[in-house]
């Protein structure tokens, strides 16, 4: 496995942080404002062009007809080639 070097400000990097403990605890509760995850799918399409074949085999896209968010339909977009694409029937 090779390294990756990337560049981030203070921000994404809070950002970065914040993402990785929300997705790793249950007891760690996030802020769900449109701005925040905007913020955190552009740092994730930021470190996808470090390598954008990368298969993002722990995680799953649950596909809808349609979203109760702004985000998820625009995620799909940028990673749908990343991660595999399940319904609720599927899970």
């Amino acid at each position: 496995m090779s390294n990756i070097n990337v560049a981030l400000t203070e921000k994404e990097l809070n950002t970065a942080i914040s993402g990785l403990l929300f997705s790793c605890s249950v007891n760690v509760v996030s802020n769900t404002n449109l701005e925040y995850q905007t913020e955190m799918l552009q740092l994730a399409k930021k470190l996808k062009e470090l390598k954008p074949d990368i298969k993002l085999s722990n995680i799953e896209f649950v596909k809808e007809d349609d979203y109760e968010d702004e985000v998820s339909s625009l995620l799909l977009e940028a990673f749908k080639d990343n991660m595999e694409i399940t319904t609720f029937e599927g899970i």
